[in-house]
């Protein structure tokens, strides 16, 4: 859908969070009328005039022409399939919005590495002389990106944000698939259908990991047309175990900044996007290098947080799957790792991470702090995988655990589940591990743990 068929229309925003105030002031600016309903019980400040709630708010959106829908807003609601049923057209800001800017437009999905390898594509976009701008999932609205200008618009699309499209960038790139987000979405087979609706209207190309088959092949039954359909081997750029080969060419691993193989995979992943959105000099490819050695990772992914007490602490508190957590676990493969994991329950199945751990080699140096609901789970279904486990009644408990009575020179909060468990979002309790990693008192405890064995 577009702007400009919501003229003359009723329309009202679902949702007052971020995106969907963002889409009142888009409509607003445009001449376009519209009121934000809030259905549920959240509670909405008292200064907002243009809020509806409770039952009006339901009232309002039955009685609309159209519906512009935040992320928020699950689809197996009773209430979003009653007003699908009744005619409604339902459209978001991000279908909105993608409709005027596509062709502009490199759009990354996946369950997991989206927001890195997004955030690559733009710094690499830049040093190679194509202005870019990140937008999307990662936080910035995409309204921020109001075009007229050179810049390319390199968006983050979750999979909430990738069901209502009816229109695909000009190139589409997906990281990976898995089991995520499963309450929003119904089931796995849902989830991916709505996250890669990313692909299917007709992009120019989509590009996905060349080690991936099973995504490679959920993607061939999606896409139509004349869309192309690759990995980064198909443009000669390739993952070995010395690093990112392109052509002749390499980029050594210990050049990248972004610690682990399937970090590797989304450097070549966002190398073969801009590839394919702008043709390349042999000067621009050195520079495509330069700037991927030279790229900051972003919070909260494999961070190594600054500390003085001899051991590498790791926070990775977005890993809020267990693949995410193999991942993080076999960058430290070889090296004795004691790991935080657990949170709210999603009932989500653990079996890659414990598939994982019957199988690593060094396993029994694996030291388990299994913390929340989905921890205590995890902690029943490990069975003989060589791993120790200890159920700690909180995040607390867990980090002197793993400060008191584990010597292992790394310690990873790799959760794998969400946090809402105890606390009110990732940064919360990423805050609260990073607190605890710099604290004197873990140095200290550490000092002593090496004093007297576990």
């Amino acid at each position: 859908m577009k702007f400009e068929d919501l003229n003359g229309k009723v329309v009202t925003v679902w949702g007052a969070g971020r995106e969907g105030k963002a889409a009142f002031q888009e409509l607003a600016r445009r001449g376009i009328a519209a009121r934000i309903a809030v259905t549920g019980t959240r509670e909405v400040p008292a200064d907002e005039p243009n809020v509806i709630i409770g039952e009006d708010a339901s009232a309002a959106l039955a009685a609309s022409d159209a519906i512009v829908i935040s992320p928020g807003i699950p689809h197996t609601l009773p209430e979003f399939r009653a007003l699908k049923a009744a005619g409604i057209a339902i459209t978001s800001l991000m279908d909105l919005w993608l409709n005027e800017h596509h062709s502009r437009v490199i759009g990354v999905t996946g369950t997991k590495g989206k927001s890195t390898t997004a955030s690559l594509i733009a710094h690499v976009l830049d040093a190679v002389g194509v202005p870019a701008v990140v937008v999307g999932n990662l936080g910035v609205p995409v309204t921020e990106y109001a075009g007229g200008d050179d810049r390319v618009a390199v968006v983050e699309v979750s999979s909430y944000q990738a069901a209502d499209l009816t229109i695909s960038p000009r190139i589409a790139v997906v990281t990976c698939l898995y089991p995520e987000h499963l309450t929003w979405h119904g089931s796995f087979e849902q989830y991916s259908r709505d996250k890669l609706n990313l692909v299917a209207h007709n992009p120019v190309a989509v590009i996905t990991p060349s080690d991936d088959p099973a995504l490679a092949s959920r993607i061939e039954q999606v896409i139509t047309g004349s869309t192309r359909f690759s990995d980064p081997a198909d443009l000669n750029i390739t993952v070995t175990p010395e690093g990112i080969l392109w052509g002749t060419s390499l980029l050594e691993a210990n050049q990248i900044p972004l610690r682990g193989q399937h970090n590797l995979h989304n450097v070549a992943l966002a190398l073969a996007a801009v590839a394919s959105f702008v043709s390349l000099s042999s000067e621009q490819r050195a520079l495509a290098f330069d700037a991927v050695a030279s790229f900051v990772p972003l919070a909260h992914r494999l961070e190594t947080i600054p500390t003085a007490d001899g051991r590498t602490w790791v926070d990775d508190s977005l890993a809020t799957a267990p693949e995410a957590v193999v991942a993080a676990l076999e960058t430290f493969a070889g090296q004795p790792v004691t790991l935080i994991a657990g949170g709210e329950d999603r009932h989500v199945p653990w079996t890659p991470l414990i598939d994982y751990l019957k199988v690593r080699p060094d396993s029994a140096q694996v030291r388990v702090a299994a913390v929340g609901p989905a921890g205590a789970r995890l902690a029943g279904e490990l069975g003989p995988t060589g791993a120790a486990v200890e159920v700690c009644s909180n995040f607390a408990a867990a980090l002197a655990y793993a400060s008191e009575k584990t010597d292992s020179p790394v310690i990873v909060l790799s959760p794998g589940a969400p946090s809402f468990d105890e606390f009110a979002s990732y940064e919360e309790r990423s805050a609260a591990f990073r607190a605890f990693a710099q604290s004197q008192l873990a140095q200290s405890r550490f000092a002593q743990s090496r004093e007297v064995a576990p």
